[in-house]
């Protein structure tokens, strides 16, 4: 049977592709859903009086897109993804599928002409940018450079991993909509149940860089990477404004937001990473559109009308259309109004969530073409499209080649009307200057507009290009923070700390910035640059910033002078709590406060050891399972786990998921489990559900292998139906006390063999025990959850663990410091 065949008789999907909820418009189970050719699919659209819709490309042309990006003539890279099947399946064992092509129009109808392929046989390609001798592309777990320095479409070696570590827990959730910033980094975007730690290939996991929601970047030439910003959801769609400013938009929360550096954003789940945020930043939208979005693109062109230009242009899968937000400045930052649903596809076929502007000004989307919407399965491998939305009588660009252009022709460049020209030729003027052929009177001619052009749009494309291009110095920088606009006077801030070393002088004129800039962007760009400065060089800036009454109610300040304060109240707590008791913003006191009591805190919760007792009575022992007491089946690996504790509670396994026998792992036997599915399951019965007012001890011998992306489940009783109680291993390699909403997390989980145990004494808490070492404390609380005990994963959630377990007690009472020593000191 054809695809379009089997299509017909497909139920329609609940939910929405990039992790998205359920929606009510789509059709009803069994409903059918009609594929439609491309020209039935257009004709069904509705959009704007004096617009034309082509489909650029379709089915076979183009298969499963995921991402694209123009290059400087004019053609679309588009990325195939061929390994993607589900968002929760991981085929990497399946080897590269996917594909890099090149599309090209070639007599400017809107329609394709040719089609080449760049590269086959690439795993996952989730991200792609071109520029500085080659192709960067997202293929988890890495970031890939393909060099083609000539230029002739074909890579000129094997790609190279840039940066590695990068997760593949939730297959939409990876690292995504590459864009070089206008400060000549690569930045791009990533979601927030992916648990990636990224580094150079061979960085030790203790310098690796965490990330699972958020906004980062890398920089091309000096090799490094930063977070630039933390938390959303899973934000798919990045750019950045005629002033710098990015925003993107997200899935399943608040649709969007204005990313600033350093900023902590509202997430749609777990914790920051910093336990000293308190508060995070909210979306800056003031409506709520239905469910998810992507493929954010500032509107900044000539060939709509001149109403569109500033807009920002977003895809609604959910609503299978095309939105349009305004943004209107207020305060620090900007609020996000709805201006008007801009194309209907009335196609539930229809799935856009990528979209450019490309250099006629016409706008591009990337089409998935699945009824599918939240992505659990592909109904097909065959669909894809590529739709091209254009102001009547616009056509595309022919015989357009910007590396042919001379260095003057790309400074005039910086004066288009339509930034997508503006863009390549910064880029293009940044790799001549990196090989060393640029014209000596390029800067001088970039310097007469930042000097003499009377729009600050263009002042800042001039600046941003003659900082990549090594032709202004921190001296005319430092000259800038005096400049009538509030824009020059912030970027000025922030490339002033580019390299997180501010001239001589400088920091004086921060803080004069800080206690007398009129402008509250300028006092929000102080506010991140003070995270990247010496905690010494801080205090006089803040003492600034926080002085201003009218910075009250801003969206962005009070909060991002609190990130910049935080780290400040640990190394001086006097002078922070000094700040924050004058300070007109609010809430600083009652957050300095408590992070002063956090610090008193963790300074009592240093490993605390003891002498071990001399032995262990088995009084409330419900439970013990030893590796050697293991019942292997017919396959040799572990289908029961005998229980010695005479309760009958055997841990047993089936098929697939048993875990295997290990007869000498680091000198002992152990019960191995490989990370994927692999559990033993112990059934519920009420002796091992705990409530806050009863004691109970939980012990194991865990052997940690590498570090696992995301949480992991060592034992887990109830997971699926809370509360619970186990002991786990979280996404920053911590041992964890599990409690629903009561969380102990402390120790690092190194390599190799640990004691660990969980002690719940109703009287005084819970505690948390590393090798015999007490290393965490918190309340008691319920755990009386009705679900099953597992080991090695947690029921409901893919939490599984890759490491070994050679014993476990659970005793119904709370055995003693001493004691746990014991148990710690005689495997």
């Amino acid at each position: 049977m054809s695809f379009r065949a089997l299509i017909a008789f497909l139920p329609a999907a609940a939910c929405l592709l990039f992790a998205a909820p359920c929606g009510a418009d789509e059709p009803a189970e069994g409903e059918a859903i009609p594929f439609l050719t491309p020209d039935e699919a257009i004709r069904k659209m509705t959009y704007p009086e004096g617009f034309e819709v082509t489909a650029f490309a379709a089915e076979p042309n183009v298969v499963q897109p995921f991402a694209f990006t123009f290059d400087e003539r004019g053609r679309i890279w588009l990325l195939e993804n061929l390994n993607y099947e589900t968002r929760g399946s991981d085929t990497f064992d399946q080897g590269p599928k996917g594909r890099i092509v090149i599309l090209e129009d070639k007599d400017g109808d809107g329609r394709m002409d040719e089609r080449k392929v760049f590269l086959d046989r690439i795993f996952f390609p989730s991200g792609i940018a071109l520029g500085y001798g080659g192709v960067w592309i997202g293929s988890p777990p890495n970031l890939l450079f393909i060099p083609d320095a000539d230029r002739d479409d074909k890579p000129d070696g094997e790609p190279r991993v840039v940066l590695d570590g990068w997760g593949r827990d939730d297959r939409h959730e990876t690292l995504n909509s590459f864009l070089w910033g206008p400060d000549g980094w690569l930045y791009g975007c990533h979601g927030v149940f992916t648990h990636s730690r990224v580094g150079k290939p061979g960085t030790p996991d203790s310098e690796r860089v965490p990330i699972n929601a958020g906004v980062w970047r890398y920089h091309p030439v000096r090799e490094v990477f930063e977070v630039f910003a933390w938390g959303t959801s899973n934000p798919w769609g990045l750019d950045f404004d005629d002033h710098g400013q990015a925003f993107i938009t997200a899935c399943v929360i608040p649709h969007l937001w204005h990313i600033i550096q350093g900023g902590r954003y509202q997430r749609q789940s777990g914790p920051h990473f910093s336990p000293y945020v308190y508060d995070d930043l909210k979306t800056i939208a003031d409506h709520r559109h239905a469910s998810a979005h992507g493929g954010a693109r500032f509107y900044l062109a000539d060939a709509f009308p001149e109403r569109y230009r500033g807009r920002l242009f977003m895809c609604n899968i959910h609503q299978h259309d095309v939105i349009v937000d305004n943004l209107e400045r207020r305060g620090s930052g900007f609020v996000g109004k709805h201006g008007y649903d801009f194309l209907q596809s009335n196609d539930a076929q229809w799935l856009g969530f990528n979209m450019e502007v490309g250099p006629e000004g016409a706008i591009y989307i990337i089409d998935w073409h699945d009824a599918d919407i939240c992505g659990r399965v592909v109904h097909h491998e065959e669909t894809g499209r590529i739709w091209r939305i254009a102001y009547e009588g616009t056509k595309a660009s022919l015989g357009l080649d910007l590396t042919k252009r001379s260095d003057a022709e790309l400074v005039e460049l910086h004066l288009h009307p339509n930034d997508w020209h503006v863009r390549q030729a910064r880029r293009l003027l940044h790799e001549r200057a990196i090989a060393g052929t640029l014209s000596a009177e390029t800067k001088g001619a970039l310097r007469k507009i930042l000097d003499t052009h009377a729009e600050v749009p263009r002042k800042l494309r001039a600046l941003w290009t003659l900082h990549l291009i090594g032709g202004i110095g921190d001296a005319d920088l430092v000259r800038l923070l005096g400049h009538e606009s509030e824009y020059l006077r912030a970027w000025a801030v922030q490339l002033l700390c580019e390299d997180r070393e501010l001239p001589s002088g400088a920091l004086a004129d921060f803080a004069r910035l800080a206690a007398e800039d009129p402008s509250a962007f300028v006092r929000l760009y102080l506010a991140s640059a003070c995270q990247r400065l010496p905690i010494a060089d801080r205090w006089d800036i803040l003492r600034g910033l926080v002085s201003h009454e009218a910075d009250r109610d801003d969206h962005n300040l009070p909060l991002m002078i609190w990130y910049a304060l935080e780290p400040a109240v640990a190394e001086d707590s006097t002078k922070a709590l000094e700040i924050a008791r004058g300070a007109k913003v609010p809430n600083l006191v009652r957050y300095v406060t408590r992070r002063i009591a956090a610090e008193a805190r963790a300074s009592r919760s240093r490993p605390v050891r003891v002498e071990p007792a001399a032995s262990v009575s088995s009084e409330g022992l419900i439970a013990w399972h030893r590796a050697d007491w293991g019942v292997r089946g017919d396959d040799g690996e572990i289908a029961r786990w005998i229980d010695r504790a005479d309760r009958g509670r055997d841990g047993s396994s089936e098929g697939d998921l048993r875990p295997r026998h290990v007869e000498d792992l680091s000198g002992r036997q152990a019960i191995r489990f490989d990370g994927k599915d692999d559990r033993l399951v112990i059934a519920h019965d009420a002796t091992i559900s705990f409530n806050a007012d009863d004691a109970y001890t939980a012990s194991v011998w865990v052997h940690v292998e590498e570090r696992q992306p995301g949480w992991r489940a060592i034992i887990a009783k109830s997971r699926e139906a809370s509360p619970w109680w186990g002991i786990w291993i979280d996404p920053e390699g911590r041992f964890v006390y599990g409690g629903h909403e009561a969380n102990i997390a402390a120790s690092e989980a190194t390599r190799g063999w640990h004691h660990v145990a969980i002690v719940q004494d109703p009287a005084k808490g819970r505690h948390l025990y590393v090798d015999g070492a007490l290393v965490a404390s918190g309340d008691a609380c319920a755990s009386d959850g009705p679900g099953d005990l597992w080991i090695g994963g947690a029921k409901g959630v893919s939490e599984f663990f890759r490491g070994a377990v050679s014993e476990i007690r659970v005793y119904r009472r709370a055995l003693t410091h001493p004691e746990i020593a014991h148990l710690a000191a005689h495997p």
